[in-house]
């Protein structure tokens, strides 16, 4: 353009380069194991919170939010508010109902959030990821456990097993389907290895 060849500039003013995004982050079945190894230790509130996390696929908002009315510990459903004030059903494990059943036999009647601090109060965003983190510290992950990465490990157990993305991303909440592909793009080799490592 400057030496004549051009009438205008064919570049966007604003351009960026588009930069892939990363693969999530997520636990094996090694590191799954270690970080069990490690929940059973915890109380029964905190084993039912990590438990939740890992098999629901939930925001750590979503957890917080929670209500005992919300729950169905017969039919392992608990309705969520997610992004944008929006209302879903998730589903979790045999498991995590055995967890919250027990812990709901000591749960304060007035009270109706789920998961309550030591004062019996709601428990706050920032108590979750110290309990993710400190499980990641003792079971010597090499990042960082926060609840994300929880999230990250439903969604890829699901795909590993052979779930659709349509199915994922209704369970975690996406209301865009292009959010979800992100887990497409892990490897088809390492796909089949996971299948292996979670489906034995």
């Amino acid at each position: 353009m400057e030496e004549g060849y051009l009438e205008r500039n064919l570049i966007k003013s604003r351009w960026r380069p588009k930069i892939p995004k990363a693969v999530p982050k997520y636990l094996d079945k090694p590191e799954q194991a270690r970080i069990n190894l490690h929940a059973d230790q915890l109380s029964i509130r905190d084993r039912a919170i990590f438990e939740y996390l890992l098999s629901s696929g939930c925001r750590r908002c979503e957890l917080v939010t929670l209500n005992v009315t919300d729950v169905d510990l017969k039919n392992r459903t608990a309705w969520v508010t997610g992004k944008g004030q929006k209302k879903r059903q998730v589903h979790f494990s045999p498991l995590c109902a055995l967890y919250l059943q027990k812990y709901l036999e000591t749960h304060p009647p007035h009270e109706q959030a789920l998961f309550l601090n030591r004062f019996g109060k709601r428990l706050k965003g920032r108590s979750i990821y110290y309990l993710t983190a400190k499980l990641g510290r003792q079971a010597k992950l090499g990042s960082n456990l926060g609840p994300h990465r929880l999230r990250h490990t439903f969604a890829t157990n699901l795909l590993a097993k052979g779930a659709e993305l349509d199915f994922i991303s209704d369970e975690l909440g996406h209301s865009n389907l292009s959010t979800t592909r992100i887990y497409a793009r892990l490897p088809a080799e390492q796909i089949v290895s996971l299948y292996k490592k979670f489906m034995g």
